[in-house]
């Protein structure tokens, strides 16, 4: 590919933008058909108006209608006609990508009374849905015991959570989910994840897409996630909350402390408030969200050691200062906040700008178990990002709109003890030492400095235009720069050579900075025809990606030459198709291919390629790695089996290519290094079922449940295996194993019931099989394949209840929330010679055993049956939180 690609590119996408039939995938749609409530006629020429607003349509002369670029959120919509009575249908509920249906009988009878209010009802089953897709309201998010969008999105069918806390979309990895805000993205260049933690109560709407979503998702091979914000109304009105609480558990042999109840270890106060501008009509409004969120900790450590302690082994023996106080001190501790703001401002009656602000700001520190006698030799943690969202939407005609997005984005992640590099700060390495290779630390700290910045300039069009009353069409494009740096350095303190703390120099591998400015480009084309049993979504996606960086071609000689990483070009087609088979069921029918680039921090890992032949851990990063690629392939079924009761099955199978993995290169028999290949395959396959319950006015009670059957597998090779394979020309084994995150069963469900105005109650239970680990190998050699072994199950109980109180002005509402009600011991990380976080047998002999020697004569020491109690193997105990609430 000649050098003037990325210029032509440029200027299609300009080209592109400027197109005047050039909106994303953050609005829907309203149609239906309004008939003669006596005849059944058609009625023409009927006025459909979402109330408050100049939105709008009519019926044509089979009385059908349709509303276009409608934002997510519950609508009042009004219908009149000459001759009819007019009525109000509330309760319209409008989702993302997705078309809302209100079919209403008019009638002519007393057309000079009040208006009809009827309530619209929710439908069970998605006449326009050709692929999964849930979506969640602000009031579902209210009344779940959720604090978070991830707290949502464990609830749902397909999705997993590992021992670390990372989601994965239908056996995918955790990288592989494309989160948005208002159609924005905002997952980190370096690790394609999410940084950014939305207030559950500034968001409207929560879309997850699994399988095959449309062509205007890209760099996403499982699913995607997109957040729409709350927007002010015609009103003020807001809300304010605080609760607070802690643990309250019984495993006080594995969590140390836990027993200390302090009601205000955890403590959450956020709010919210939005309206019109003073002064300004109802054409500027604002709504602001904050929360802050102070936990001091839970897992404890003792301050027995200080940093400055100097331990070592003498001729005389173990010779270990214990300098400190013996404070029992929180380690974990995390304090987070998050802040929100959108504008809206409508210019004309058809025009509407919004700008968002979402910042989140989060101070913390991670427990390590090395260092419970310890603490203060860890370092601290903090994380900075803020996104800018500027928008302008607007119609060219009834059929045709358009919107223009900017956006910026930037991620800051440092991790340090200190700033600055002063050398009272750091103290000699020889102090971070311990008994052995396992055991606590008796002296030492982490001489990491740690600072990460990304910063997203983006550029999106996107056009939507309804042909018909049939068929629409969107096209967009996109473009995004990207500026990042990384400086991660060891600071280098020692008795012998650096006696004063010293930064390494930039040509060591204790000194890794860069400045890298990689792009990207996209553009797609979609169609959607929804007839009246018949829908069909067909789209085209186009993306460029450039790393702008260079590489070493010459794998032998690292020292060499580099070249200039090529582009990369994808096309994507996609296909989904929905049929109906009876008034209450349909069928469905999706097929797509997507292609991500692997996480950019492995294309810069290490760019100037320096290793020494004694460091065999050295990897290098790779610019010219290529992007990775799925095909999926999903059937599914919906079907209504009661009034308030529906279904859901849905299979669905994903071929994975080129994933990234490590691939070891041998220059001689004492220089070794790895790199970042794309190797790695994958095949996934499962089945989910969804049940539905809806909750009404007159039962009060809905429930959820859902069922995901998965096997999820992938090659089993090593790096090394790689390396062998290529050298000599021979196909490589095809050994499959399961994936780290593969859990063969899992079952969700909720349970939400109470009265409306007064009280309610609700419950969401987890249960999962154990995901896979490699047990050790026994004592007569024999190994065991990699992920052969099953962890135990998990088991989660969460529970929330609330009271509300009605005043003149303010609603007031106490609540109880309660995570992990029966206090479940879950087994998160066990240990691979027994299979169980509570025993090994590791401390019986070997160095486990020196080690219990000394410790019976050297006070310092504890012994290992301490060290292998840790509380990072278990999932977190029951939290218990009371709090109460402002409505107005």
């Amino acid at each position: 590919m000649n050098v003037a690609t990325p210029r032509v590119c440029f200027l299609l996408f300009i080209v592109l933008s400027i197109c005047p039939f050039l909106i994303s995938g953050t609005t829907g749609k309203i149609a239906g058909r309004i008939t003669d409530e006596k005849t059944g006629e058609a009625v023409v020429g009927a006025n459909i108006i979402i109330s408050r607003t100049s939105t709008g349509s009519s019926s044509d002369t089979e009385g059908n209608f349709l509303i276009t670029n409608v934002s997510p959120g519950n609508y009042s919509v009004s219908i009149s006609a000459v001759g009819y009575r007019k009525k109000i249908v509330q309760q319209v509920l409008v989702h993302v990508d997705l078309t809302t249906r209100i079919e209403e009988k008019l009638s002519s009878e007393a057309v000079d009374l009040d208006a009809v209010i009827v309530t619209a009802e929710r439908p069970l089953i998605r006449r326009d849905l050709t692929s999964s897709q849930t979506n969640v309201d602000a009031g579902q998010i209210r009344a779940l015991p959720v604090e978070s969008i991830t707290g949502i999105l464990t609830t749902q069918a397909g999705v997993i959570q590992d021992e670390d806390g990372d989601l994965h979309f239908r056996g995918g990895r955790s990288d592989e989910v494309a989160y948005t805000v208002n159609g924005v993205s905002v997952n980190n260049p370096f690790t394609n994840s999410n940084n950014f933690s939305i207030a559950t109560n500034a968001v409207q709407e929560l879309s997850v897409v699994q399988g095959t979503f449309n062509a205007e998702y890209g760099n996403a091979l499982s699913g995607v996630v997109e957040t729409g914000l709350k927007e002010g109304g015609e009103q003020y009105s807001g809300q304010l909350s605080f609760y607070t609480g802690d643990r309250l558990s019984s495993h006080n042999t594995i969590f140390f402390n836990i027993k200390k109840f302090n009601p205000f270890s955890h403590f959450v106060i956020e709010g919210t408030f939005g309206g019109p501008i003073p002064f300004m009509g109802n054409e500027v409004a604002f709504f602001v969200s904050a929360r802050n969120d102070v936990e001091k900790g839970w897992l404890y450590g003792v301050r027995q050691h200080l940093p400055s302690d100097r331990p070592g082994y003498f001729t005389s023996g173990w010779i270990i200062p214990m300098s400190g106080n013996g404070e029992i001190v929180p380690i974990n501790r995390n304090n987070a906040l998050t802040l929100t703001n959108r504008l809206t401002i409508r210019p004309s009656a058809t025009g509407k700008i919004n700008y968002d602000v979402v910042f989140n700001e989060s101070r913390y520190k991670i427990y390590s178990h090395t260092f419970k006698y310890n603490p203060d030799g860890l370092g601290n943690r903090f994380d900075n990002d803020i996104l800018h969202i500027l928008q302008y939407a607007d119609l060219i005609d009834e059929q045709t709109s358009y919107a223009i997005k900017l956006s910026y984005t930037r991620n800051l992640n440092q991790r340090y003890r200190f700033k600055d590099f002063g050398n009272d700060h750091y103290e000699p390495e020889e102090n971070l030492l311990r008994s052995g290779e396992v055991g606590f630390y008796y002296g030492g700290a982490v001489n990491e400095y740690f600072d990460r910045r990304a910063e997203t300039y983006g550029v999106k069009a996107d056009a939507f235009s309804q042909i018909s009353r049939t068929i629409d069409v969107k096209v967009g494009v996109e473009s995004k720069f990207w500026q990042m740096f990384q400086t991660d350095i060891n600071v280098i303190k020692n008795l012998t050579t650096y006696s004063v703390a010293t930064i390494p120099s930039p040509t060591t591998q204790d000194n890794e900075s860069y400045a890298k400015f990689p792009y990207q480009y996209s553009a797609y084309a979609q169609s959607k025809f929804e007839f009246d049993s018949f829908v069909m979504n067909v789209s085209l996606r186009f993306d460029y990606f450039f790393s702008n960086s260079d590489y070493v071609a010459d794998i032998y000689n690292p020292r060499s030459s580099k070249i200039r990483a090529s582009e990369k070009i994808t096309i994507s087609p996609r296909l989904g198709i929905s049929y109906e088979i009876t008034d209450r069921g349909r069928i469905h029918f999706s097929y797509g291919h997507f292609f991500q680039m692997p996480q950019l921090q492995y294309l810069y890992t290490n760019p100037n390629y320096e290793y020494a032949a004694s460091v065999t851990s050295t990897v290098f990063g790779d610019a010219n790695l290529d992007p990775q690629k799925t095909i999926t392939y999903e059937f599914g079924l919906q079907q209504q089996i009661a009034e308030n009761v529906a279904f859901n099955i849905t299979g669905f199978y994903k071929d994975v290519r080129d994933l990234f993995s490590t691939q070891s290169i041998r220059i001689s028999q004492n220089e070794t290094f790895s790199r970042y290949v794309n190797k790695d395959y994958a095949n996934i396959k499962g089945v989910t079922f969804s049940l539905v319950k809806r909750r009404t006015s007159a039962d009060l009670f809905g429930a959820t449940l859902d069922y995901t059957y998965q096997s999820s597998e992938g090659n089993d090779v090593s790096a090394d295996a790689f390396f062998i394979d290529k050298e000599s020309g021979r196909s490589s084994e095809l050994l499959i194993r399961f994936l780290d995150w593969d859990q063969t069963h899992t079952l969700n469900g909720s349970i939400v019931m109470g009265e409306v105005k007064n009280w309610s109650m609700s419950v969401i239970g987890k249960v999962g099989t154990g995901l896979p680990y490699t047990p050790l190998p026994n004592q007569n050699g024999v190994e065991y394949n990699q992920n052969s072994a099953r962890k135990p199950s998990q088991t989660t109980v969460d529970l929330m209840a609330e009271k509300e109180f009605f005043f003149t002005d303010f609603i007031m509402t106490i609540f109880m929330k309660v995570f992990n009600v029966f206090d479940t011991l879950n087994e998160s990380d066990v240990y691979d010679d027994t299979g169980r976080s509570t025993y090994t047998l590791r401390g019986k002999n070997g160095e486990g055993a020196a080690i219990d020697k000394n410790a019976g004569t050297i006070p310092a020491i504890r012994p290992m049956s301490e060290f292998y109690v840790n509380p990072l193997r278990y999932s977190s105990p029951r939290e218990v939180r009371m709090g109460i609430s402002l409505n107005f």
